[in-house]
């Protein structure tokens, strides 16, 4: 049973070329001409910048910029070719002479990838004692220009000029095909005993009817739809069953941040993806202990991330990732903080940001992510990002953090503890309760659990959705009620918490806990400068009855905050007095 490799495994035609690659290296070492060594999807290129006055090679430099902008031209081309290509880097172009290469891999993908907008997999290889970087060029899903923008792709030994009418003709012919749906050599033979074992505890666990629990392998295999009638894995089959040549998952346990190894990754080569999931979840169960709350909610033991929340980052980042580095996925327990980081190679694709995760869907490979669905791991309607945000939110917990890193690694963040047991009193007590699973009525009450009021415009990045939508969820939430009492309570033309929802979360015994985790900071503020620019960037004026309806005070004592404030220059007060009184910004308010 050979282990199988998500590297080249994942398309035949990744396995070809890794082949071709590995051939090509064997000649160079045996000192093959470069006329006999190169080929369509392999180009040889020495670094540029490298020779001096007469062609005198000149030492490497790991951030040479001329090398990066003429291999980003060349990663171009090849993400245009079919099926891609790849770069050997360290070799002189007419002899074959193995000069090396000094650029930094990390560094080279990272220029490349700022240039064309490609992130290419960079390997080091040694061959014949020289030091070169292999360059892995997936396939483009678009036209990709160069720096010029010049439209090019590979043809014969050379880059040509392609117009975009040939480049989207040959789009077509292969147009909705997915490389995680392809058929590769692998059978249920190379499945092992334990791959069957963890996915059927994974389906019992999940209480899906119609589960074949007494079917044999191959029928397991097949009602998943990974093992085709004629007998072969899909790639998605083989890559999620099949024995790994590698780690793909590799999780460190940290005391603090940046600070000493409690638990260093474990060598889980030779178990499948399935396999080292389950051993990686077990493992960060284990760390993720329980907390025993006192009060209504004693009897029930609470766990410092929700176990659902870990569950969502960690397969995002498996299913979500780019399968052609080699690199792991990355995560870290931050035993402190009771935080989980999870890094997934490969940036956001399918026009999915930061700024729109929680709202857009996007699978990178559709069969990979539809094996995991079928399996109960993940969300059924791609909502896994919607569910860790109000898994958190709904406990107390800060946000989690979904954002790109260096434009080719996607991070999750959730950093945990101890519940804020006023949160979760306000949250159970919403009806109906369905709207306790919304996510757009969690992130509402998470956001005036840290602001004095909402808008609808307010929300637009909250909820990453437009304004009309926005309008829509305040709509939602006004419909919901707190016993007997409304959700939220107008005021003017903002939104806040309503009298009964303070009421849960303002108890004697809440308040002290409630401000230490930075929760209603508005309320009764010592400091009210933070209340009132809210209000005033919103508004042109304020007054005293405006401050006491955010803030909790009496008019009285909100009318002398603001006074302090206009004393300091913060505010200015305005002409009317009596009940018209108001103030607008001072001189020193925008400072």
């Amino acid at each position: 049973m050979l282990p199988f490799s998500p590297q080249s495994d994942l398309l035949e035609a990744r396995a070809s070329l890794r082949a071709e690659v590995d051939e090509c290296l064997d000649k160079l070492a045996a000192g093959a001409l470069p006329e006999l060594v190169e080929r369509q999807r392999v180009d040889l290129k020495e670094e540029a910048g490298r020779r001096g006055s007469g062609g005198v090679l000149l030492p490497g430099d790991p951030h040479n910029l001329a090398a990066a902008d003429h291999l980003a031209r060349e990663v171009a081309c090849l993400a245009n070719t079919p099926g891609g290509g790849a770069l050997i880097v360290g070799v002189e172009d007419r002899s074959g002479a193995l000069f090396g290469a000094a650029l930094d891999a990390e560094w080279l993908r990272q220029r490349i990838y700022q240039r064309v907008d490609v992130a290419p997999a960079v390997e080091e290889r040694i061959v014949a004692g020289a030091r070169l970087l292999v360059v892995f060029v997936a396939e483009a899903r678009e036209p990709v220009e160069d720096q010029d923008g010049n439209l090019r792709w590979r043809t014969g030994s050379s880059c040509q000029p392609v117009d975009r009418a040939e480049w989207w003709l040959h789009r077509q012919d292969i147009a909705g095909a997915d490389p995680m749906a392809a058929v590769t050599s692998r059978t249920v033979v190379d499945v092992p005993d334990g791959a069957i074992v963890a996915a059927r505890a994974y389906l019992q666990r999940s209480g899906l009817e119609g589960v074949p629990r007494t079917r044999s392998s191959s029928e397991l295999l097949a009602w998943l739809g990974v093992l085709r009638p004629d007998g072969h894995l899909t790639q998605a089959g083989a890559l999620v069953f099949c024995a790994s040549d590698r780690t793909l998952l590799s999780l460190s346990v940290l005391d603090v941040e940046g600070g000493d190894v409690l638990a260093a990754p474990l060598d889980l080569s030779g178990l499948s993806l399935i396999e080292q999931v389950a051993v990686v979840e077990q493992r960060l169960d284990s760390v993720n202990t329980s907390i025993t709350l006192t009060g209504s909610f004693a009897e029930e033991p609470v766990r410092r991330l929700p176990p659902r929340a870990i569950r969502e980052a960690v397969l995002n980042g498996v299913i979500h990732r780019d399968w052609m580095p080699r690199d792991p996925v990355e995560i870290t327990w931050i035993e402190a903080d009771s935080a989980l980081q999870v890094v997934s190679p490969g940036g956001f694709v399918g026009g999915i940001t930061a700024a729109n995760v929680l709202t857009q869907r996007f699978a990178r490979y559709p069969a990979l992510a539809d094996l995991f669905r079928g399996m109960n791991l993940v969300d059924k309607r791609g909502l896994g990002v919607d569910r860790m945000v109000r898994e958190m939110v709904t406990l107390g917990h800060r946000r989690p953090i979904v954002d790109e890193q260096s434009n080719i690694r996607v991070r999750a963040r959730l950093t945990g503890g101890a519940p804020v047991l006023p949160v979760m009193a306000l949250v159970s007590a919403i009806q109906p309760a369905v709207r306790r699973r919304d996510v757009r009525i969690a992130l509402i009450v998470h956001t005036l659990l840290h602001e004095p009021f909402i808008t609808a415009d307010g929300l637009v990045d909250v909820l990453q959705r437009d304004g009309a939508e926005c309008a829509e969820a305040i709509d939602t939430a006004l419909e919901c009620r707190v016993g007997d009492q409304p959700l939220l309570a107008r005021v003017k033309d903002v939104w806040t918490l309503s009298a009964a929802a303070l009421g849960l979360l303002e108890t004697k015994e809440a308040r002290l806990a409630l401000r230490s985790r930075g929760v209603l900071p508005y309320r009764r503020p010592e400091d009210p400068r933070r209340v009132i620019r809210a209000w005033l960037m919103a508004h042109d004026r304020m007054t005293s009855g405006d401050h006491a309806a955010l803030t909790g005070l009496s008019v009285g004592g909100a009318l002398r905050q603001l006074e302090r404030q206009a004393a300091e220059g913060f505010l200015a007060r305005g002409d009317e007095i009596g009940r018209n009184a108001h103030f607008t910004r001072g001189p020193s308010f925008a400072a």
